[in-house]
């Protein structure tokens, strides 16, 4: 974005945003935040001052005495602390090593992490015995060789030292055995009883195994009684089934077929039940190539922004509490015969240029409902696919993977508990005192249950009110299995022996129905045997190498709708006036599973760039009407319940929505989580647990600082986007390339030229256009490259330490912008501003063009990173793993083929240095070149779209050279002939004619709809 004169005395109004966007130069505008966009004061404070919170001491006349502490501080901060020797300690040999075991190999192990319940298959690495990282597994169909942000930081929650240690009986300490023998009485009452009494609450079940175990369990105590709580699912999607088929399936999705994809608030993308396939599948038809420049479509109608609704090409923002309507409306303009209710929540020409461009894609549209959306919509959603020929094309219908969808949910067994019909209560791996809904008033209730057994992780809120609690493994310490979205069984295998003495779900299933402790690995393998009885002893060790056992996806089931489906419906009604509480898991804790990780709690929202908590997000309109800036605490009050939260404008949400993450406010999470954010849950009703209309909110007066990276590193609004549409990329197809980006002539041989020294020179390529914002490389960089916590006051003063960011950049008006995401790791330049300033030489240009950092020159004088104009340098300012770090990185966790550097150095992207020199290593030893595409970067390896390309550019033949010769790519800042090897390929959307006609159209901007 161009820089327009600043008026920091001038309130940030729309129509002040209005005007500077009205007054800028021609062409697009990209913008971080509002407050980049209105120039405002606090702005202004991180462009002038590399370290904003410090700002006000420049400001102010300073004397002789405050001079002296500066000085000394600085001294403290570089020459002093750069030299710090490493802590003193003892070389222990590695005695009775297993023969298996070679010292600095990396051992991978095949299995699964469960996010949102299903498996996301993984490869496990191991150094010498524990493991240290997370990859995908690529034969995995869930992840196809990416990873998410959850699966990443689970290696860190292994070695968490606030996970449960011991069984305790009313919170002292206890033993198993202990537990088997006071289970004993009540086993055999229920064997008298046939289970009456007895109760099972668990979260959503796709263990194959662990559904047999509690079938067994059932067949044994007939009226035991099993409930389901998953706070961060809904079984709307099955239930509209049931309302449009007649009976229960989940839909498949195929977005590798599909041209046009409309989604009516579904962040496929980012949450969905199998997210990772999606993504891959969704960009595979948004890379454009020369051959056949042509691409999706991509609608998001949806409630609040999301990655998806990033990637669309058309967005229209509708509160939740209005999706219905504007799905019945849909419907209706596709020839289906519904109610289509009066009030439209979409300008209707731009529905029915929807409709059309549906209809002109028979068979390769795709139509898709968020889950967390009523039954009805869902219904409806299948009617739709059903009239565009989607089923069998770009969707399909399997047997529902999850077990328990037709079981009774909290609120009924708060019922019972009522009712006097609990006398025992096991809750496994689920946390209800904290996740339950806040009108069941659960923790009263669950007082009253005369037996209440817990086993989870930690010894979280439940546990406090649990009589015993059973500490569970960790998923990779652990034997087990579970399912992926689309049904395939994935195995679980442990890498370590327990560390906190944990029994894992199948060992406490067992328990409680025998009374006896068993085997972890007796137990599955005894499951399995039973299912592949011929070729289990042949197969067993193949299933494990692979990670899947073949042949177990879900049966896809031909349905087609009945005929009274429109009956079913619900009669259309007229939502509520007044504001609308909208619920949503969080992008980076998920429903607070994930609290006390201290990765996911320090990683940038995609969207809100907020780290270490949640907020209430507003729209820039209903945020003025309110006179509530950034951080500002208010009160929401629904349904006769209140909380304070502060405020986040964000610009694209609804003017009469308030949108609330869910997984914050926990105080038994662990050192970590505890105290961060606010409890949404307190406000969330039982019987809609998604929205809530009748929302108040009012300022309370108070202020928090949120710790939000949004403006940091920021590069003064300089030319650093590229995109343009599918017309203009074929019309243009250099579009990108501008002529301030041609390298001035010089005297040095042309870059990327093989020499005697090296026989590669390495760059990277990153496409724009496939990047979805998704930040799984932010976590693989942290874990891979032994990246310290830094707490959020840290993060707060811009102090956070990730050596690549995810930029999201705004373009438009800022009631409903368009976003792009940048990623940006170091640019490794052949023109390196940062190494000839450096007065030790800790910068330096390898041979085979990689930007160097040498620690143990650096004394932390910062002129590198001052000089630098990609702002991708990060400063140890303390000792962020010393010992008395707040959230230090518990050693077994870092890698030990990267330094972990001490207080007083600069660091950054390194290319993977290590994954570089083993693979020179080993092809030293057979005197073989590197092969294209062996070396994977950790931020290349994570990503789900293969974004990112790394490879030999002096090689024309390699994929990262080709890449380069696109029309595409360019290189960020050009101009400065910094030479970057790190370059980019432009954004390209690909917006329908008949809407952009609309859009620029005076009618429609006067009926208070934004233009792009």
């Amino acid at each position: 974005m161009r820089r327009l004169k600043t008026t920091p005395d001038k309130p940030v109004t729309m129509d002040t945003l209005r005007e500077r966007l009205a007054a800028s130069d021609s062409g697009p505008q990209y913008w971080r935040s509002l407050d980049e966009l209105a120039d405002t004061e606090a702005f202004g404070d991180y462009l002038h001052s590399e370290f904003p919170r410090w700002a006000p001491i420049w400001q102010q006349a300073v004397d002789r005495r405050s001079v002296l502490k500066l000085m000394a501080a600085s001294m403290a901060l570089t020459g002093v602390t750069a030299c710090d020797r490493a802590p003193a300690g003892k070389i222990v040999p590695y005695v009775n090593m297993p023969e298996s075991v070679t010292l600095g190999q990396v051992s991978q192990y095949a299995t699964a992490a469960a996010v949102g319940g299903y498996a996301h298959g993984i490869l496990a690495e191991s150094r010498e015995g524990r493991p240290i990282k997370i990859e995908g597994n690529p034969d995995h169909p869930a992840t196809h060789g990416s990873c998410d942000v959850f699966s990443q930081a689970s290696v860190l929650s292994l070695y968490d030292p606030d996970r449960s240690d011991t069984v305790r009986r009313v919170g002292e300490i206890s033993t198993f055995p202990a537990f088997l023998i006071a289970l004993q009485a009540h086993r055999t009452q229920w064997d008298d009883s046939g289970g009456d009494g007895l109760c099972l609450l668990t979260g959503k079940l796709t263990s194959p195994s662990q559904i047999a175990a509690i079938e067994a369990m059932r067949q044994r105590w007939p009226a035991m009684r099993w409930f389901v709580h998953e706070p961060g699912d809904s079984a709307a999607p099955i239930a509209g089934a049931r309302m449009a088929f007649g009976r229960a399936v989940e839909p498949r999705y195929h977005f590798d077929k599909a041209q046009v994809v409309c989604s009516l608030d579904a962040d496929f993308l980012g949450l969905l039940p199998g997210y990772l396939h999606y993504a891959r599948d969704f960009v595979s038809l948004r890379r454009l190539r020369e051959e056949q420049p042509n691409m999706n479509r991509l609608y998001s109608i949806d409630a609040t922004p999301s990655i998806t609704s990033a990637a669309a090409d058309h967005r229209q923002r509708v509160p939740g509490d209005r999706l219905e309507g504007v799905a019945r409306a849909l419907a209706s303009e596709l020839g289906i015969a519904v109610d289509a209710g009066s009030e439209m929540a979409v300008d209707r020409q731009w529905l029915q240029a929807l409709a059309q461009d549906l209809q002109a894609h028979q068979g390769e549209a795709l139509v898709l409902a968020g889950p967390h959306l009523p039954p009805a919509v869902q219904a409806l959603v299948y009617a739709i696919n059903e009239a565009l020929q989607a089923p069998g094309r770009t969707v399909e219908y399997q047997e529902p993977v999850a077990v328990g969808h037709e079981a009774d949910g909290l609120a009924d067994l708060s019922k019972a508990i009522d009712a006097g019909q609990v006398d025992t209560l096991l809750m496994l791996d689920c946390n209800p005192v904290y996740t339950a809904a806040g009108d069941l008033d659960f923790p009263t209730r669950l007082q009253t249950v005369p037996l209440r057994i817990h086993w989870g992780l930690y010894f979280d809120e439940s546990a406090h009110y649990a009589h015993w609690h059973v500490p569970a493994t960790h998923a990779l310490e652990a034997w087990g299995d579970m399912r992926a979205f689309e049904g395939t069984a994935s195995l679980v295998q442990p890498l370590i022996t327990p560390l906190y003495h944990g029994r894992t779900a199948l060992q406490m299933l067992h328990a409680i129905t025998a009374g006896e402790e068993t085997d972890a690995r007796a137990l599955l393998r005894g499951f399995w045997r039973k299912q592949r009885p011929d070729t289990f002893d042949q197969q067993w060790t193949r299933w494990l190498q692979q990670g899947v056992v073949p042949d177990t996806a879900a049966a896809v089931v031909d349905v087609s709708m009945v005929e009274d489906w429109q009956t079913r419906l619900p009669e259309s009604q007229p939502p509520e006036e007044g504001l609308l509480l909208q619920f949503r898991v969080d992008p980076s804790v998920w429903d607070g599973h994930h609290a006390n990780n201290g990765w996911l709690q320090e990683l940038p929202k995609p969207l809100t760039k907020l780290t270490w908590g949640n907020a209430a997000l507003l729209s820039p309109a209903l945020a003025q009407k309110h006179k509530l800036r950034e951080g500002d605490v208010i009160r929401l009050t629904v349904a006769q319940r209140s909380l304070e939260a502060p405020v986040y404008v964000l610009p694209g949400q609804p003017d009469n929505a308030v949108t609330l993450n869910l997984g914050y406010g926990r105080s038994a999470a662990g050192q970590v989580g505890n105290g961060v954010g606010v409890n949404a849950y307190l406000l969330r009703s039982s019987a809609a647990p998604w929205l809530l209309p009748g929302l108040t909110i009012e300022a309370t007066g108070a202020h928090r600082q949120l710790a939000t990276t949004q403006n940091h590193r920021a590069t003064e609004g300089r030319d650093q986007i590229r995109v343009a549409d599918l017309a203009t990329f074929k019309d243009k197809p250099q579009f990108a390339q501008k002529d301030e980006d041609t390298p001035q002539e010089s005297l040095y041989p042309e870059p990327y030229v093989r020499n005697r020294l090296s026989a590669y020179q390495w760059g990277m390529s990153i496409d724009l256009n496939a990047c979805i914002g998704c930040n799984a490389c932010i976590t693989a960089c942290q874990s891979e490259n032994n990246i310290p916590i830094v707490g959020e006051a840290e993060v707060a003063r811009g102090h956070e330490m990730h050596w690549i960011r995810v930029d999201r950049y705004f373009e438009g008006q800022p009631e409903a912008p368009r976003l792009v995401f940048q990623p940006v790791p170091c640019m490794h330049c052949e023109n390196a501003p940062c190494e000839y300033v450096c007065p030790t030489g800790a910068t330096q240009h390898s041979a085979d063009g990689l930007n160097q950092m040498v620690y143990n020159r650096c004394i932390g004088t910062r002129d590198c990173s001052q000089n630098c104009p990609y702002k991708v340098r990060a400063f140890n300012w303390f000792l962020y793993n010393g010992p008395k770090a707040r959230h230090p990185t518990p050693p077994p966790v870092q890698n030990p083929s990267v330094t972990v550097r001490a207080r007083g150095v600069m660091e950054k992207c390194t290319y993977c240095v290590q994954r570089i020199q083993a693979a020179k290593i080993e092809h030293a030893k057979t005197d073989e070149p590197i092969r294209d595409g062996e070396i994977v970067t950790a931020c290349q390896q994570a990503c789900p779209t293969d974004a990112i390309v790394f490879g030999d550019i002096s090689d024309d033949t390699t994929q990262v050279a080709r890449t380069k010769r696109s029309p595409r790519n360019y290189a960020m800042l050009g101009n400065l002939n910094t030479r970057p090897r790190t370059t980019y390929l432009a954004a390209v959307r690909n917006p329908n004619p008949a809407i952009e006609e609309l859009e620029r159209g005076p009618q429609y901007r006067e009926m208070g709809h934004a233009t792009d």
